[in-house]
Order: structure tokens, then C-alpha cells, then sequence
């Protein structure tokens, strides 16, 4: 399965979305469609997902998963880790299976204060921060 996703700082604060599927924060983005441009892959997810309009960066990591960080299944995942700039702030909307959108302190994250509430791809992105 290949994953594309924006990773959006503002101020020293790290955006991240929380679905009904699991139980922590991670990246907004998710699976790109067969024959779909990995970068408007994850333009979609984000409008799809948080309503957010983004202008990518620059290809900040990829990272393959060998499991299912949800189902623990063998699985082979590549993501696809864009260092993207939000352009819509004010409009940001859970849809309709994210329960929670919100900035995390960067710094925080890396300390490990935050570890328990966030995703394994999102600790493995601070590595590249």
C-alpha cells in the first residue's frame, strides 16, 4: 500500500488528526488511488480529511512498514512524508471519520512527552525535524 502525507508545522506546532480507527494522533493523508500522482494524493487526503488546502514543499521521508500499525497485519506500507505549508488555517473541519484535529508542540514530541498520543510514522517524521 503506498500512503501520502503532509507534514505541517506552524510556530513550532505539528498538525495532527486523530480517525475513529485509532487511538492516537497521527499526519493527515492516507492510501493513494492506482494511477494517482502521489502529491495530489495527499492534496486530496487533506481536503478529504481536515478540509486544508496545502502547498507542497518538498519530499521531507519516506518510511515502509513491514504491519499495520491498526490491525497489526503483515502488511507492506510506504509513506510518503511531504513537508507541506497550510493555506486555509481558519477552515479546518473534521471530516467525516476524524473525530479530532489539533496542533502538538514539536518540541514536546520529541521529548516523548507526548509519545502515547501520537502515531509511530509521526515519531519516526521528528527524526527528519
Amino acid at each position: 500500500m503506498l500512503v501520502s502525507g503532509p507534514v505541517i508545522i506552524e510556530k513550532g506546532k505539528i498538525l495532527l488528526a486523530k480517525d475513529e480507527h485509532d487511538d492516537f494522533f497521527k499526519l493527515p493523508g492516507g492510501r493513494i488511488k492506482e494511477n494517482e500522482d502521489i502529491k495530489e494524493a495527499c492534496k486530496r487526503k487533506v481536503k478529504e480529511e481536515i478540509n486544508g488546502k496545502i502547498e507542497i514543499k518538498k519530499l521531507l521521508c519516506v518510511e515502509v512498514l513491514w504491519k499495520n500499525p491498526t490491525t497489526h497485519e503483515k502488511e507492506t506500507i510506504v509513506l510518503f512524508n511531504w513537508l507541506s505549508k497550510l493555506k486555509n488555517k481558519k477552515d479546518l473541519k473534521a471530516g467525516e471519520d476524524i473525530q479530532e484535529i489539533r496542533w502538538f508542540s514539536v518540541k514536546d514530541i520529541k521529548s516523548g512527552k507526548e509519545k502515547a498520543k501520537i502515531s509511530p510514522n509521526t515519531m519516526f517524521v521528528m527524526g527528519f525535524l
